[in-house]
This record gives C-alpha cells, sequence and structure tokens, in this order.
C-alpha cells in the first residue's frame, strides 16, 4: 500500500512537471506522517514551515478533581473539570462548554460553560464547575465562539461513575505512593467482600484514595461546594505554601461543614509549618510542636496491639487459610480466630530494637482539645472539632515500616484514622454482602441537600452490641448493583426534604393553578366535537351549505384559542413575578455561611431570564423540577455560565405558567453567631450579623443528657448587633414551640413558616459526631443580597431561614459500640488536656 501511494505521489509530481505546474505544487502530508516525523525528528515539531500543517487546536487531557488521571465522578453532584487544550493557528477568544446535560426527571437540559482565552501556541488549563446527574460514561466537551451555531472543535472524555456510598480520601504527601498498602485495608473496603471478585471490590469499596501524580501539586479543587465527594484529607509532610489562596479556603470551608483532617507526626512532620502564624489552617490546629518527643520500644507498643487484633474478611474463609482470597500481600487469619469472630488473635508489633518509634511533641492550642492516648496514658494523637468536622494531629508517622507489616493497624486506621463505624455481617447467612451508607462515611453534611435526601434503601440504626440482625444487601449471586446502598452524602435532589417544602410552599403561595394533563385533554375532546360533527350538522342541516364548513374551521380554531387563553387567564396585577425562600446555614463563630436559594418566577408571557450572581464566584444555580411538566413536553436548553460572572441564562418561563430555580453559594458575613461563656458559667448568645432574627429556638439535639431527645428552647427576637444571655433555669421543651400569637401581625402571609421552622428544629442523625450539638433556628423578612434577575419582576418577596450550629459535642471516641464491637474494656481511649498531663 505504501509502495503505490509513493508510486502515485511521484506520477503526480512528474504530470506537475510536464504541465509547468511544479512550481504551484505545496507539499501535502497526512496527519499520521506529520506526527511520525515529529517522534522521529525533534526538531521538526517546532519549525516555523510546519505550523499549518497542525490543526487548529488540540485537545490533551480532560481532569475531574480531585484526580489527575482517572475521571470519577459521583452522579448528582457537582463537580471541576479541567481542560488541557492549545491553539496552534492563533489567538483565540470563545467559550468551553459542556454538551447540554438534560436532568433528572423535568424537561430541561443545561450546558455548562466558561470563557477560553488562547494564546496562540501556549498550552492552557480551564477549570470550571459541572452537575452530572446521570451516570454517564462520556462528555462531550465543544469550543465555540459566541453566537456561533457550529462548535470550532470538540473532544470527548471519558468518564468513570462512582457508586452513591462511595468518598474520596485526598494524600497530600511528600511520598504519596507511600500509602498505596492502604488500599488493602477493610478499614476502606467492606469485611464481607468477596476479595476474589474484582468487580465487587471496586464497587463495594467505601474509600478511594487519591494520589497525585505530582507529589507538590494536588488538583485539588478551588470551589468549596465541588468537595462534596472528598471525605477525608491525610497531610503528610506537605508544604502548605502549595496550595493556592482558593484551595485553601475550600478546604477551611469543607472543615467547617464536616470534613476530616488528618495531619501525620514523626520525623517528617510539617506541623511546625502548618501551626505558623502565617499558615491558613494556624486558627484551627488542635496542638503545635513541642520538645517532649519521646521513642517506644516493642514492649510499649504491646498496650496498643492488644486492642487492635487485626480483622477477618468473610467468616467462612477461616475454614480455608490457606487458600487464596487475601489481596496480594496479605496473610489469612489463623484457624484460631472462631466462626462468628470479626478479629483475629492478637499479633504485636514487630519492631526493630535499633528503630524505636517516634513520638513527637504536641502541645495543645485550645482548651477544647482530645488527647488520644492508650490505657497507659502514652498520647498517639490529640485532635479537635472545627465546625462539624475535626482535625486530627498525629504524634507519629503513619508510614513506618513496622506499623505497616502490622495486622492490626487496619483496625487502627479504621476506628482511629478513618473514625469509620464497625462493619457488620449476619452470622447466619455469612455469604450476604453488607455495605455501609454514605452517612457513615463521611461527617460532611450541606443541611440545603442533606435533610432527608432521597434514597431508595431504609435507614441504618445504631447498633449498639453484635446482635443479629437483617443484612441490607443480598447474596452473592444477585446482581452487585441490587446490593448497594444509595444513601447519598451532599447529593443535589430535588426531592429532599427542603427543596420539596420549598417547592410545596412556593407554588401554593403564587396563587396561581397551572393548568394540568386533565384540562388539555378536555380542551382537545371539546375542540374535536367542534370541529367535525357540530362544524358539519350547523352546514348541512341549519346554513343547507356544506361547503361554507371549511371556511368555518380557521374561525373554529381562533375562538377556542382566544377561549382558552382566557380560561387559563389570571389576572394577578403583575407581568413579571418571583417568591423566594432562602436557608442560611452557620457554624460556630465562621464568617462564612452555606447559602440555599428556591425561587418560583412567573410571566404573563414567555419569558427567557438571566439569573446572575456578580461578585459571588462560589455561586451554582440549577432549574428546580416543580413537578409541573406533562410528559412528552419538548425540553428547554439552558446555560450555566461560571465565567466571567455566574449565570444561569436563557431560563425560560412558558407564558402564565411557572418555572423554578435552585442556587446555592459560599457567602461572607462579616462574622458568625457563637457562644459566650461567662466566669459564672452563663453563656450568651452573640448575634454580630445584619439579621434581625426572630422567633428564635434553642435547639438542644438529643444526647444522654437530654435523654437521646431534642430539648427545644424559646428565644424568641435577636436583633442585629445585638446578644441574648441564657437563663441557667431556662426552661426547654420535647416539642417544637409554635410561633408566639403576639407576633402574628410580623409574620407573612403568603407562606407558612412554621411548617419549615418544625423540620428545622426536630431534625437529628443519630450519629456519634452529632451528640451535644446546640443549634438555633430562627427566621428573618430580609432576602439575601447577591441574585439578580433580568428582565427585572414587578413583584419580588421572599425570607430566609437561618440555622446557626452553636456547638458541637467532642469527637466520638473510638473506643464508641459505633466504632467496635470487640469486649468491654479500655481501648484507645480519649481525654482532654486537663485530665491527663502524662507525655
Amino acid at each position: 500500500m505504501t509502495l503505490i501511494l509513493v508510486l502515485a505521489a511521484a506520477s503526480s509530481v512528474a504530470l506537475a512537471q510536464d504541465l509547468g505546474l511544479e512550481d504551484d505544487l505545496e507539499p501535502i502530508e497526512s496527519e499520521s506522517v506529520r506526527r511520525f516525523r515529529e517522534l522521529t525528528d525533534p526538531e521538526a515539531k517546532t519549525d516555523p514551515s510546519r505550523k499549518n500543517q497542525r490543526p487548529p487546536f488540540e485537545f490533551y487531557r480532560t481532569q475531574v478533581a480531585p484526580f489527575d488521571v482517572l475521571t470519577y465522578f459521583k452522579p448528582n453532584h457537582w463537580t471541576t473539570l479541567t481542560q488541557e487544550l492549545q491553539a496552534n493557528l492563533a489567538d483565540y477568544e470563545g467559550r468551553l462548554r459542556t454538551a447540554p446535560i438534560p436532568l433528572r426527571n423535568m424537561p430541561r437540559a443545561v450546558a455548562f460553560r466558561r470563557e477560553a482565552r488562547l494564546p496562540e501556541g501556549e498550552s492552557m488549563r480551564l477549570s470550571w464547575p459541572a452537575f452530572l446527574p446521570h451516570e454517564s460514561r462520556t462528555l462531550d466537551i465543544e469550543l465555540a465562539r459566541p453566537g456561533a451555531i457550529r462548535p470550532d472543535d470538540s473532544t470527548q472524555a471519558q468518564l468513570l461513575p462512582m457508586m452513591p456510598h462511595q468518598m474520596l480520601c485526598v494524600v497530600l504527601s511528600n511520598d504519596p505512593a507511600s500509602f498505596d498498602i492502604w488500599k488493602r485495608y477493610q478499614a476502606l473496603v467492606p469485611a464481607t467482600t468477596d476479595l476474589g471478585d474484582q468487580q465487587q471490590v471496586e464497587r463495594s469499596s467505601y474509600y478511594r484514595l487519591v494520589i497525585p501524580q505530582e507529589a507538590g501539586k494536588p488538583n485539588l479543587p478551588t470551589h468549596p461546594l465541588t468537595w462534596t465527594t472528598i471525605s477525608h484529607v491525610l497531610w503528610d509532610g506537605f508544604d502548605p505554601s502549595e496550595l493556592d489562596v482558593g484551595q485553601q479556603r475550600a478546604l477551611i470551608d469543607w472543615l467547617h461543614w464536616g470534613g476530616q483532617l488528618i495531619i501525620s507526626g514523626g520525623a517528617t512532620s510539617t506541623l511546625a509549618l502548618l501551626a505558623d502564624s502565617e499558615s491558613f489552617l494556624a486558627p484551627y490546629l488542635p496542638a503545635e510542636p513541642s520538645a517532649d518527643s519521646t521513642t517506644l520500644t516493642e514492649n510499649d507498643l504491646q498496650a496498643l496491639a492488644r486492642h487492635y487484633p487485626p480483622p477477618v474478611w468473610k467468616i467462612e474463609r477461616l475454614e480455608d487459610p490457606q487458600g487464596d482470597w487475601t489481596l496480594p500481600g496479605m496473610r489469612p487469619p489463623s484457624r484460631s480466630a472462631t466462626p462468628n469472630s470479626r478479629y483475629g488473635p492478637i499479633e504485636p508489633i514487630d519492631l526493630p530494637a535499633d528503630r524505636p518509634l517516634l513520638l513527637s511533641g504536641l502541645a495543645p492550642l485550645a482548651d477544647d482539645v482530645q488527647w488520644i492516648t492508650d490505657d497507659e496514658g502514652r498520647r498517639f494523637g490529640i485532635e479537635r472539632r472545627v465546625g462539624r468536622g475535626r482535625i486530627l494531629s498525629l504524634a507519629f508517622d503513619p508510614k513506618e515500616a513496622p506499623l505497616l507489616r502490622w495486622k492490626g493497624y487496619d483496625t487502627f486506621v479504621r476506628r482511629v484514622i478513618f473514625r469509620r463505624p464497625e462493619d457488620r455481617w449476619n452470622p447466619a447467612d455469612p455469604n450476604a454482602l453488607f455495605v455501609l451508607p454514605g452517612p457513615d462515611l463521611s461527617w460532611y453534611r450541606l443541611l440545603g441537600r442533606d435533610l432527608e435526601p432521597e434514597a431508595t434503601q431504609p435507614r441504618r440504626t445504631v447498633f449498639a452490641s453484635p446482635e443479629p440482625f437483617t443484612p441490607r444487601g443480598l447474596g452473592l449471586d444477585e446482581p452487585i448493583d441490587a446490593a448497594l446502598p444509595s444513601d447519598p452524602v451532599a447529593a443535589w435532589l430535588d426531592t429532599a426534604k427542603l427543596p420539596s417544602l420549598a417547592r410545596q410552599g412556593l407554588v401554593a403561595a403564587s396563587g396561581i393553578e397551572v393548568p394540568g394533563a386533565p384540562f388539555v385533554l378536555r380542551v382537545i375532546l371539546a375542540y374535536l366535537v367542534a370541529l367535525v360533527p357540530l362544524n358539519w350538522l350547523l352546514c348541512r342541516y341549519v346554513l343547507r351549505r356544506r361547503e361554507l364548513a371549511w371556511v368555518i374551521v380557521p374561525l373554529l380554531a381562533f375562538g377556542f384559542a382566544v377561549a382558552v387563553e382566557r380560561a387559563a387567564a389570571i389576572d394577578t396585577g403583575y407581568n413579571r413575578a418571583c417568591d423566594e425562600i432562602n436557608v442560611l446555614e452557620l457554624q460556630p463563630g465562621y464568617p462564612r455561611a452555606h447559602l440555599s436559594r428556591f425561587a418560583v418566577l412567573y410571566s404573563t408571557g414567555r419569558e427567557s431570564f438571566s439569573i446572575s450572581y456578580p461578585g459571588e464566584p462560589s455561586a451554582l444555580a440549577l432549574p428546580l423540577n416543580a413537578n409541573l411538566s406533562i410528559r412528552g413536553e419538548q425540553t428547554i436548553a439552558s446555560t450555566w455560565q461560571s465565567s466571567p460572572e455566574p449565570s444561569l441564562l436563557e431560563f425560560r418561563v412558558e407564558p402564565r405558567s411557572l418555572a423554578m430555580v435552585r442556587a446555592e453559594q459560599m457567602l461572607d458575613l462579616r462574622s458568625g453567631l457563637f457562644l459566650q461563656r461567662s466566669a459564672e458559667g452563663l453563656e450568651t448568645i452573640i448575634n454580630p450579623t445584619e439579621l434581625n432574627l426572630r422567633d428564635a429556638v434553642l435547639v438542644d439535639v438529643g444526647s444522654e443528657s437530654t435523654g437521646g431527645q431534642n430539648r427545644y428552647t424559646p428565644i424568641g427576637a435577636i436583633s442585629a448587633g445585638s446578644s441574648v444571655a441564657l437563663p441557667a433555669d431556662r426552661p426547654s421543651f420535647s416539642e417544637v414551640p409554635q410561633l408566639p400569637d403576639d407576633s402574628a401581625e410580623e409574620r407573612p402571609d403568603w407562606i407558612n413558616v412554621q411548617g419549615f421552622l418544625d423540620e428545622l428544629c426536630a431534625y437529628r442523625w443519630e450519629r456519634p459526631e452529632d451528640a451535644g450539638e446546640l443549634r438555633l433556628v430562627a427566621w428573618t423578612d430580609e432576602l439575601m443580597p447577591g441574585q439578580n434577575l433580568e428582565p427585572s419582576v414587578d413583584r419580588h418577596r421572599g425570607l430566609t431561614l437561618v440555622v446557626a450550629h452553636l456547638r458541637y459535642g467532642p469527637p466520638p471516641s473510638p473506643n464508641g459500640p459505633w466504632y467496635t464491637t470487640v469486649r468491654p474494656g479500655p481501648m484507645l481511649q480519649t481525654r482532654t488536656s486537663a485530665e491527663s498531663d502524662r507525655p
């Protein structure tokens, strides 16, 4: 074939020479030939004469943060996309966008785009947020100029969907590959997983370790609301200056809403850099380095080994300890393990005599820290709550070779580092697969999304003892998807509690009843009856001119159109209107808040709205399913633009109809609400914000002191910049207090505020990290600024519901029944700094 092509080219050149056209010939080269020459001759790639032979645009890899290579994403979550590309022929100004992505259960689709400015010949990395609601395997990405009908170029990214329960653990380390061995631990994989089935291991695993390709350049997203799939960050010898300002702020936001940060100790620790006064993490750290470091010998570690026995996998495997069922590098448990045991025999930590384990000295930085010790008081770490999340600072290097060889380290990693609940299985059916749901694997919560989100499996209850139970899951002979929990964490679902309440309240408050399918069907039937039999009978027997039926048809159609328009018309007194409910969630003393917006738009004519958020780079918005669409309705396409200004464009509202939109953002406040305790022990709620709070209720979340039930204390009004002292003998109730009658004139008459307050007061997630929480629930008739509508509306009304978390309890002990069911007695304890002074 090659010989034929060469002969053809030679004959063409000869013919051109015969015709005298050889001066007009330009060498024509195929793409494959060009690429082969560039590989064999590097100078050919930089040859200016070859410029016009390169394609106008070149697309390189597509990334999904925080991954470098793998493109894992979780459906129903916002994610940060990054596209590497290059313009070869000239500078380019256009837009990088996805193809329109259909939303769930509504006739709407949204494309996600950002501006793209590409200098000629320079490779660029452009990032922008996108929402992926389906388990798609591919994503079309286009490059187009404004107003162009067709894109200038495009590429197709390959995607890998994650299961709803799976979470990510990001490793920030100078030697991230050393954590590869953790992928073999039961801390990351359910104990009932069949390790011989790689597909089951892949789809049932709890955590995916995200290990950057380049140690100093992690692909962490800068948008705080795209961290929802990350549950833990392992910080091991990483320089904090390697993170840019956006990544630092996003990490702090993530911590306050439930992220867990684990900082390693030992010789390679960077705790001193993190504790520096200029470090972004310094105000939140539990401790700083001190000079009282110590070393531990093998004998010193036996107390630790006794309380962390090695876990076993499937209990029926114990009958064949030599079977090939373990992961590479793992040994089967001993026959001495009992059939129903979750743990094998205790194994000592094999520590060389000349290499003792170094425990770094830690000096606490606050009074609310918890020491992590063994039963002899040796300090292995210290931790502190940061908002809903926590920071754990270890006193040792988690990569120490003796620890990695110790099989009980798997149990230590699960309980202490991941703080993950104990696995369960059914002794009567050891083949049953049991997988913990997502809310058990992550502390991260966003109230606007996680207040009773949609799930196809029943909620899991607290197991205080290893009693038999009905396992979540089916036998291994069933499809793997049927055995996996679908409980989401921070998923963007329109069926969650708050979006559903907002939808019901706003549709009812609009006073507009959109004609449904029965109305349309009746109109069509009436038109057909009038068009055919009545029209023919009128012309045949009354007018006695059958040919007039053709003249009456257009008149009849016009008359029905006018009649339907009048029947569906509602005199509202305005052409365009917007009703809106905001939910503002604050963490203790933190100046940034999470804001959820739910809005309904009405228009007398067909309008395309632009909903923008100037100066709010964290804003996200999508159409909200109003449950008013008719099957078969044409899909309406909109665009979410992340830059230069976050905007939802081309959001169409049909004539005399309702359309709903949902938005979120991280809002900067002057300060958050907080509790202040006096020397006498009295507490005061300080409100330094500009919010005038009404009908405030203090909620003491169920704990041992409240008998496991929420207690409610009416507070009343808290004006902006004021404070309210809480009396020590304040009355509290077991039921949510109703709004007082004397404030009836101040309540909005267009929405039921009490229904929202009941839900925000009464919820509790019944997990150890929620015990001891104290929150304030209130409302204000002021809408939060930052959202612009174009064209403007004639009426815009709304209110803001405020949920301020004032205090959380200490981090739950890894010794609790949620994390272990081994046997009673001392495990790894947590002690306050005042309870233990032993180094």
